[in-house]
């Protein structure tokens, strides 16, 4: 079955970019990824539900259990909570967000699906970025073999490297609207980006952004950065306070959706902090919402259309 045969207003998965080099790393957490999310969908408890995501990393399924037993575990014993949490807290700020944003941006998507299973994306324009060739072609492999119809109205798929330049112009050739308000989900991504390549990334974001825009980020705590406690395991980037940190180098409004420093229930889910593997200090981990500004006078012209504010 062709994709656009699902929907027929949707773009082809693959751009005809010219492909960036993949990253084995960032390939190989994306199945992980997936496959923990499978796990997840197949408890009768479960926090999220995507039937995708077994399919799509079924065939490295023993060495991704090898990994998980032999390393992730290592560091933590419930990895999966991790992944289902982190992926019920977006899902959730996608169905909250407001109901005018229909463009949606996922960077570093990897092997997402939420544009074949979240009702809340039916008439939204998904543009999914990734630096990775490999990825998108697996993916596109496995929803044709699954005959997967899109919910979103239409999906692109764009090649690009986000610690470079070149992000701006790709969106713009896939259709990105920037008079439209846009939901930016950077999903299990800035923990893998120098400050400095955050910083140009978000001051990107708040350029192509309209007034009403909104994006999802995670933040590890800095501990997760020391290369002592987790070896070749540390993350590029940390924050103990991501609403003082580099979350604010464009003038957006933060709010912390959840933080996992402590120990209690979330969906129901009971949640036991990730220690540091060495020293076994609580480190946390916040999931954060910013949102766009609407200037007032803008607000002040909907409410009274007559009006001039023009100096």
């Amino acid at each position: 079955m062709d994709m656009d045969a699902a929907a027929t207003t949707s773009s082809p998965l693959v751009s005809d970019d010219p492909p960036v080099v993949d990253n084995p790393g960032a390939e190989w957490m994306a199945l992980v990824t997936s496959y923990l999310r499978g796990v997840e969908s197949s408890r009768d408890d479960r926090l999220i539900h995507d039937p995708f995501a077994e399919p799509l990393s079924r065939s490295r399924r023993p060495e991704i259990e090898k990994f998980i037993d032999e390393v992730l575990r290592k560091f933590y014993s419930f990895p999966e909570n991790v992944i289902a949490l982190r992926t019920r807290y977006v899902d959730g700020a996608l169905y909250h967000r407001d109901p005018r944003i229909l463009q949606i941006v996922v960077l570093g998507a990897g092997l997402d699906a939420r544009a074949y299973r979240l009702e809340s994306l039916r008439g939204c324009h998904v543009l999914e970025v990734d630096q990775s060739n490999a990825m998108f072609e697996h993916k596109t492999d496995v929803m044709n073999e699954l005959h997967a119809p899109l919910l979103a109205q239409n999906v692109d798929c764009i090649i690009s490297d986000l610690a470079a330049a070149g992000l701006e112009a790709n969106l713009m050739g896939h259709g990105y609207n920037p008079a439209m308000p846009t939901f930016w989900i950077m999903e299990g991504l800035l923990p893998y980006m120098e400050r400095s390549a955050i910083v140009e990334l978000l001051k990107v974001i708040d350029y192509l952004s309209a007034p009403g825009s909104a994006f999802w980020t995670d933040m590890p705590g800095q501990c997760f950065v020391d290369v002592k406690e987790w070896g070749r395991y540390a993350v590029k980037y940390g924050e103990d306070d991501p609403l003082q940190g580099v979350l604010n180098e464009i003038p957006w409004t933060l709010e912390v959706q959840t933080s996992l420093k402590a120990e209690g229930d979330h969906f129901g889910r009971h949640w036991t902090p990730i220690l540091s593997a060495q020293s076994k200090r609580v480190v946390p981990m916040f999931f954060v919402v910013g949102k766009k500004p609407i200037p007032d006078a803008v607000v002040m012209q909907k409410m009274c259309p007559g009006l001039d504010f023009e100096d």
